[in-house]
């Protein structure tokens, strides 16, 4: 088990990344993840806010990961069958080379992914 926790940088101001943050809590309160948003401070040698704001990101000690890498890191870190499910998921999108292709797309269209989940709740 990793021992250094592995800062984990998301956009504060959108309700997708600031919901999955949420549910990394765990891995935060075990000492596995650190949550940062963007808009707070960043570490020396950090890349550009403007590129960290396009995906997530991630910087452990390997160094820095964005995209689906940076969510197989934390993923890999979270407990649960859950979390494994999804490493292993993510591991294979990577593989095959659909994850990533997969992710940006997402991320590029992210601030309008909430929206379409309040349409389809029902009343």
């Amino acid at each position: 088990m990793p021992r250094e926790p592995l800062d984990v940088f998301y956009d504060g101001a959108c309700p997708l990344c600031v919901a999955a943050a949420r549910s990394w809590r765990e891995g935060e309160q075990a000492g596995l993840l650190c949550l940062r948003p963007l808009q707070g401070d960043l570490p020396p040698g950090a890349p550009d806010r403007s590129l960290l704001s396009r995906e997530i990101h991630a910087h452990g000690p390997s160094g820095w990961l964005s995209g689906a890498r940076a969510l197989l890191a934390v993923y890999r870190r979270l407990p649960g069958p859950g979390a494994a499910a999804m490493a292993l998921a993510l591991r294979l999108g990577i593989a095959v080379g659909v994850a990533d292709p997969l992710y940006r797309l997402l991320a590029r269209h992210r601030s309008h992914l909430p929206a379409l989940a309040r349409l389809r709740r029902p009343r």
